[in-house]
This record gives structure tokens, sequence and C-alpha cells, in this order.
């Protein structure tokens, strides 16, 4: 298969294997970039930059447009890709192509809205008599990295504020999941993107994303995946924006009197949806001690009630994890509780890549599944007395991304939004909510930055400043 690199198509002799993750089948194999042709894409996308920012808003606003409709159009293709290559269950599927779609058609919107602002300067007496404004222009190369369990999501909110502002992209998919981004990069270059202007780079993320991340000409690095490479990035990339999601392991509230029937439902699917592969999994669910033995029985219910099977049957509620690896590292996380004294009240088990819903009470706060991003389908259970506990519990956390609370209180609400440590506070809603629009990032290890319309774009321009010394203008008037 032949991925676009410096606007050309290219293949390589070297190469890797992506396959569907049930049945392990080959679906692709695809050229192992090295860090000389990163420097070769990040290059042809310097070049390209004055290309981009001469497009007017209203072109690119066009091409985003067409991408995200195209997007619509081969819903069915880009769904059973990710259905393959991901594992994803086909209504999450189709969901993720829509999602994708909508949040390219946003960032075309919100372009619209990249606005300045007229200043005068005579708050300071050196200021008298000067006058200007500042307004905003693409940063000019972005470097994007994307993780591998929303593969369309992720790189439409890369993409989408990029190229809505004017810049260029190199863009690194994961390893495992690349095709369906691959698939919308061609629909990019369908669309009209100038030559160069964007760029996927295929192959080892160890080599190539400090590649991306040390070039000098790669101005604002866009990530989403884990804290240590999160790092890793930061300290590759020296003086530069970035922005970083990096994960967390998301508490949710339940307080007493409220629909235990539907908090729990909704927490379930907040917990096992894509096997917990999502950082704003339902990890932590603190119950108040009052509800405590009542919710527990309906969780466990509704846990029971969910099918593992084959991605591609509707019925089909859980798929396999990305790897068996990965559903090794949970195997282990999951013993480590165990000997620690957690106690196991559903699942625990792996079968090759699948990993039961699995959940837990009574654990230690230090055992790995409850003070580290798990990133599979692994929940706890944790009682509390009252909400400043609940919130203390909550905020004894290296991340700090979004939290749940569900209660009907008023004060409960007032004081989980002043105290609890995270960059969103879903009131009667699970940590797993998100609209696109929102600005999107954590507090603490969860990360750098907004994700977001609006918030995106700016972390993607600079400011220009212009100043006027009207009486030197003045002096020159006819």
């Amino acid at each position: 298969m032949k991925i676009s690199l410096a606007g050309e198509l290219v293949e390589k002799e070297e190469k890797f294997d992506v396959f569907d993750k049930f049945n392990f089948e080959k679906l692709e194999s695809l050229p192992s970039l090295t860090p000389s042709d990163a420097d070769i894409a990040i290059a042809a996308a310097l070049k390209a930059t004055s290309e981009v920012a001469a497009l007017s808003t209203y072109e690119r606003r066009e091409i985003l447009e067409k991408v995200a409709d195209l997007m619509l159009k081969e819903e069915s293709k880009l769904a059973n890709i990710l259905v393959r290559e991901a594992g994803m269950c086909i209504r999450d599927a189709g969901f993720e192509v829509r999602r994708a779609s909508n949040i390219l058609k946003m960032y075309a919107t919100d372009a619209l809205r990249m606005a300045g602002e007229s200043q005068t300067f005579d708050a300071d007496a050196r200021g008298t008599g000067r006058h200007g404004y500042w307004f905003r222009v693409p940063v000019g190369v972005v470097g994007a990295v994307s993780a591998f369990n929303n593969p369309l999501v992720l790189f439409a909110h890369k993409m989408g504020p990029a190229f809505a502002a004017g810049n260029s992209v190199v863009f690194k998919p994961s390893s495992l999941t690349p095709l369906a981004a691959i698939r919308v990069c061609e629909m990019f270059l369908d669309a009209g993107i100038p030559k160069g202007a964007l760029s996927v780079l295929t192959g080892s993320g160890r080599s190539l994303v400090p590649a991306i991340a040390s070039n000098p000409a790669v101005r604002v690095i866009s990530f989403t995946g884990g804290k240590d490479t999160g790092d890793a990035i930061a300290k590759a990339a020296g003086a530069k924006k970035m922005l970083m999601e990096l994960g967390s392991n998301c508490p949710n509230i339940v307080c007493p009197v409220v629909d235990l029937d539907r908090v729990a439902k909704n927490l379930v699917g907040a917990a096992y949806s894509f096997q917990g592969q999502n950082c704003l999994h339902a990890q932590r669910i603190l119950i108040h001690e009052d509800v405590y033995g009542e919710f527990k029985e309906k969780f466990i219910q509704k846990v029971s009630e969910l099918k593992m099977g084959d991605p591609r049957s509707e019925s089909s509620d859980m798929g396999p994890m990305i790897s068996e690896d990965s559903a090794k590292r949970v195997e282990e996380w999951v013993k480590e509780a165990r000997d620690r004294g957690g106690k196991l009240l559903f699942g625990g088990h792996r079968s090759g890549s699948f990993f039961e819903p699995t959940l837990f009470e009574d654990v230690p706060s230090s055992a790995k599944i409850s003070c580290q991003e798990v990133f599979g389908p692994v929940s706890i259970l944790i009682k509390f007395a009252n909400i400043k506990e609940a919130c203390s519990i909550s905020n004894d956390s290296d991340y700090g991304l979004q939290a749940g609370i569900f209660t009907h209180k008023m004060e409960n609400v007032l004081y989980a939004i002043r105290t609890l440590q995270f960059g969103t506070i879903m009131v009667n809603e699970s940590s797993d909510f998100r609209v696109d629009m929102m600005p999107f990032g954590g507090f603490k290890g969860s990360g750098l930055g907004r994700e977001g319309a609006r918030n995106a774009i700016e972390a993607m321009t600079e400011i220009k400043c212009v100043v006027y010394n009207m009486k030197e203008l003045e002096t020159n008037i006819d």
C-alpha cells in the first residue's frame, strides 16, 4: 500500500503488517519509514506553508467540508476498516466515522471565527498617540501523533484545526490502527490540499516521533497517547507549543437519591465500551455508603448482560483488545490487585486478546488498577461517606482529565465543581461524555493545553501585533 509522503505516493521495501484484531488476518503491508523520511516530509510541509496560508478561509473551509462529506459517503467502508484494524464493535465504528466527519465540519465553521482585536495603548503614558490591532497567523508546520483507540476522531481533532488555521501537517498514526486515517488523508489529497501540505509517516513511533518532535521546522506538536511517551516528546521538542492528552483514571461519584438503574446503565457503558481502551473510561466508581450495596447489585447485573464476540456482529458489546500483549498486561494488573487484597466481583479472565469486563472492590489505592490508567475493561467500586471524602479520593491521582458526579443536591454539585482537580466536571453524566466543541484537556499528568474548536485553532496560530504611531502619521496628512 502506498502512502502520501511530501506530496507523492510512495512505497518502501521495508514494511510492517497491519492485522485484523479478531481473526489476525493480514489486512495490509505499509512502508516502514525512517527519520530521514520524516525530515523529507517536514521539509515539504515547510515549503507548502506559504501555499496553505495563501488559501482563503473560504477555500480551506471548502476542503474540510468536502472531506467530511466524502467520509460520510464511505461510512460503511471506513467503519469496516475500524472494526477490523481496531477491534471496534460495528455500532461504535459507524459512530466514529460520523463523529469524525462532524469534527471536520466544526473546524471548518470555526475557522470563520478566527479573529483579532483592535487596541489603544494610551493606558501607558508612553503609548499616547499609539493605536493598533492584533490578529492570528498560522504557525507553519504541525506535527500530529495519535494513539490507536479512536483513529478517525483523533486525526480529525489534529488535522481539522491545523488546516483550518492555515498550517501544513505531518501526521504519524498508530502502527496498530493506521488504515482508516490513511484513507481520510487520501481524501484530503483528492479534495485539493496543496502538494506537500499533508504527509503520513508510517512505521516505528520510537524512531519517527522523536524525529518529528525535535525538528525545528515543526512549531506545534499535537499528541494523544501515554504519559511516558508525552514526557519523551516534550524532552525532544524543546521550546515549542504542545497540545497533549495523556490519559486518566477517571472517577465517577454516585450520591444517594438518584436513579440507580439509569446511573448503573450509564456507567457500565462508560466502563466497558471499546474494551475500556479510552482515556475517559469510568475506572474509579465511588458510591455513597447508603446506596453502595444496591448500586453494586444493579451494576453487576448490567455487566453480566454484556456480550463479548466478533466485533462485526451487531449483537456484540465488546470485542478483542488491541493486542494480546495489552490483554496480558491487564491480566497482570488484575492479578496484582487480587494479590494485594482486592475483591474480584466479576470477570477477571483473559482468552487470547479478549478480556472479560472486570469489576473489583476493596482495592488498595496504590494498586495499579486504582492509581494508574488501566486502559482496559477493568473498573473498581469505592465506598464513601460524604461528598468531601469522595472528592478527596478522586483527587488522589496524578491524573485530572474528566470526572463525573451523579447527584440531585446542588450543594454537592457546587462543592465538587470547586474542589475536583479535573479539566471537566460532568454533572449527572459520566466521565466518558464528550462533545467535540468542548475545551478538552486535563490537569496534572493528563496533559497540556486544550482541544476543541476555538482552543485548538488558537494553539495552532501565533498572535501578530501591529502598532501605529498616529501622531507621526498625522503629520503627513494633506
